[in-house]
């Protein structure tokens, strides 16, 4: 909690602390029983009578205090899980997420942990940040000028009508689909549901199955400058905030977070955050119109906040494309069908920040690639909302781990590189894990270097696809079967 505050801006708190205490807090006989106590103990030293213990009293003690010793060891066992994860921080995220083990036995304990997660983060960073600096480019065709990645966020592939969802929600990724210009993927699954383990994974060009640790291998943007690309970050989640909280959270995106790491993989980065994702297109917009406009070779990366929790946050009410009405047929409460339509009506207004964005390279020799970080529950197959931090299920896997993924050309890049939207059309079918990313990216630049492996790029004909392991533990391939 602790090192989430140091990350986190004003919006991000105002909105935890509005659904905690709202549909939380209080209902958690624990959190309770702690607001009581604090309002007991101030009172006790206003009591003038002296407290005598009995010898009945004593016995009871000594037996509430074995009796919760006996509950507290598994507890333990799983606290000192915690420190067995052979330094890989994000098996120690998704341990603490799926298998109860936040519930650490006492503050003490919880102290320990943050400080040994903490130096495990520093040791973590400090090994990709030697990675990265170390790494070199062999020599750069520049085959994609001008590319763009979008990182969307907690989006279920399943309420896109471009995947067949039974309502418009995305009718201009359908339009642009329809006209040849851009190609859906069809069998993408993310690592992880959670955020920053996922931007850990897509940026680092480690994958699932190799045998080195991720710290020596470096993250793929520096690739790209170092290859002459100008490289622009735009995010509506996550911002520099100094370099003393680099290694503040335990897995994910904390070397974002590092303005030594970020200086070198970024030439720029954008330094506010917006309540909605049409006024970061709008900080794209004015950042490319400038003397930016120029340069020869470019990749923008832009990570969106796309359709979040809390759903109704994330789309301005009077663009609304659908009604209550829209789910008389589902057969799901009335606060169950609300947030479905404000999860269908992000996803709608997402369509429109999308279209946006392509607009603004559709007069460049440009590519741009798609992809959610994760999938969300919406009452589908289960009757929640959210995500589940456990050993996913079938049902799970397809709800949070199945992603979008499109690739959109512009008309002039069509023109010139129809080999390349060959590979793409080809390859819409095949298997990916989205750790792969940076296989494909590399070979759209043309970037020849010691990382780049041909039969992990997506677009290559001799791709083999891997297992794709989610939450770090589940085949997903075998699961869904």
């Amino acid at each position: 909690m602790l090192t989430n505050i140091l990350l986190s801006d004003a919006r991000e708190t105002g909105e935890f602390l509005t659904a905690f205490v709202s549909g939380y807090a209080f209902r958690q006989w624990r959190i309770v029983v702690l607001l009581l106590l604090a309002v007991l103990f101030p009172a006790c030293l206003f009591c003038k009578r002296p407290l005598i213990i009995g010898k009945t009293w004593k016995i009871a003690g000594v037996a509430v205090l074995v009796i919760c010793t006996i509950c507290e060891i598994p507890a333990i066992y799983r606290y000192a899980q915690l420190f067995r994860q052979q330094q890989n921080p994000k098996n120690v995220e998704g341990l603490i997420f799926r298998h109860d083990h936040e519930a650490l036995p006492t503050p003490l304990h919880r102290l320990a942990f943050a400080y040994y997660v903490s130096n495990l983060s520093a040791d973590i960073l400090d090994g990709i940040k030697r990675s990265t600096f170390e790494a070199k480019v062999d020599s750069c065709s520049y085959l994609s000028p001008h590319m763009v990645l979008i990182i969307g966020e907690s989006y279920n592939k399943h309420h896109a009508s471009l995947y067949g969802y039974y309502l418009p929600t995305t009718p201009l990724q359908q339009q642009r689909a329809a006209g040849g210009e851009l190609f859906p993927y069809t069998d993408v699954v993310t690592p992880w549901n959670i955020t920053s383990n996922v931007f850990l994974d897509v940026f680092s060009l480690w994958e699932h199955g190799q045998k080195m640790p991720i710290t020596d291998y470096p993250l793929f943007p520096i690739l790209f400058r170092r290859a002459g690309y100008s490289v622009r970050f735009f995010s509506n989640q996550y911002l520099l905030r100094g370099f003393r909280k680099g290694a503040t959270n335990q897995a994910g995106h904390f070397f974002l977070a590092d303005k030594a790491l970020s200086d070198t993989l970024f030439s720029y980065r954008n330094h506010k955050a917006t309540k909605y994702d049409m006024e970061l297109v709008k900080q794209v917009s004015k950042y490319k119109s400038k003397e930016h406009a120029s340069l020869p070779y470019t990749l923008d990366i832009i990570h969106l906040i796309g359709q979040h929790f809390d759903y109704a946050m994330r789309y301005p009410h009077g663009e609304s494309a659908f009604s209550m009405a829209a789910y008389d047929d589902r057969n799901i409460d009335e606060k169950a069908k609300q947030a479905v339509m404000h999860y269908d009506n992000a996803i709608r207004y997402n369509d429109t920040v999308l279209d946006s964005l392509l607009m603004l390279y559709e007069h460049e020799e440009s590519i741009v690639i798609f992809v959610a970080d994760h999938g969300e529950e919406v009452y589908d197959e289960l009757p929640v909302h959210g995500r589940l931090f456990q050993t996913p299920t079938a049902a799970q896997a397809r709800q949070e781990f199945e992603v979008p993924l499109w690739i959109w050309c512009s008309e002039s890049y069509r023109e010139h590189h129809q080999d390349i939207v060959s590979a793409i059309s080809s390859s819409v079918q095949k298997a990916l894990l989205t750790d792969g990313l940076p296989q494909m990216l590399l070979s759209l630049a043309g970037i020849s270097c010691r990382w780049y492996e041909p039969r992990r790029n997506i677009l290559n004909a001799d791709y083999e696809s891997k297992a794709r392991v989610i939450a770090g533990e589940s085949d997903y391939d075998k699961l869904t079967k």
